[in-house]
Formats: structure tokens, C-alpha cells, sequence
């Protein structure tokens, strides 16, 4: 039987100040722990974007140089012509 795929999350990986100059090392491991990497990493800022399922997160939070993970979030705005502003 197959595996059955597991959903996947939106997720901004912070990279410890003192790793920055390693990004794309860490950056290629998160990959090899199931990343799947969305544009350029952020150099200057020291973050990668991507996506990767819930179950993998852990994985991602111990890859050496990693500082944190967050998932990010919906916003909805309202209609202008809404009264809710």
C-alpha cells in the first residue's frame, strides 16, 4: 500500500543571526527533512519560505542553525463597503 500524502503548510524558517552566511547549506538540508522551498531564501533577513507537512516540522526545527518556524497565517479583509473596518 502507499503512504497517504500528508497536507501540507505554509511555513517562514528563521535562521540563527550568527548561521546567516550558511543559508544555502541549511536551506538544502531543510530540503533533504521535506521542505519544499518558495522563491530566493532572504538573505539579508535570514529567512526561507516554504511549505512542508505538519508531521515534518520537528525535523525542520532541528536542523542546525534554525532559530524558529512559524506557520503562517490567513488574513481577510473586510469589503470596503462593509461595516466591519
Amino acid at each position: 500500500m502507499g503512504e497517504i500524502a500528508q497536507p501540507k503548510v505554509d511555513v517562514i524558517i528563521t535562521v540563527a543571526e550568527d548561521r546567516k552566511a550558511n543559508l544555502s547549506q541549511i536551506a538544502s538540508q531543510l530540503q533533504s527533512y521535506g521542505l519544499d522551498i518558495s522563491g530566493e531564501p532572504l538573505e539579508s533577513l535570514g529567512m526561507i519560505c516554504g511549505r512542508a507537512a505538519e508531521t515534518n516540522l520537528d525535523q525542520l526545527r532541528n536542523v542546525d542553525g534554525v532559530s524558529a518556524i512559524e506557520t503562517a497565517g490567513t488574513v481577510q479583509i473586510a469589503p470596503p463597503e462593509s461595516d466591519v473596518q
